[in-house]
């Protein structure tokens, strides 16, 4: 691979850390507004569907920790 391409995959793993950040930081932002549910609304449908987001970005977390590693086993 030459010194240009191994660049830009690079600069797209970069890119790829900086949406796992902010993944990250939403997914910490609905946890913690779903720890703070009244408990009347604990385990509603509501309660449920900020879950699943959460479980939702968790995978997109690992999922892009997966694509991270092999850009750089690529670098």
């Amino acid at each position: 691979m030459n010194g240009r391409r191994r660049t830009r995959l690079k600069e797209a793993r970069d890119k790829l850390s900086k949406v796992r950040e902010e993944i990250e930081s939403i997914r910490e932002e609905e946890d913690e507004v779903r720890e703070n549910m009244p408990e009347n609304l604990q385990y509603s449908e509501r309660y449920e569907q900020s879950e699943d987001c959460s479980r939702a970005m968790d995978n997109a977390v690992s999922s892009i920790d997966d694509a991270i590693s092999y850009i750089e086993e690529a670098i």
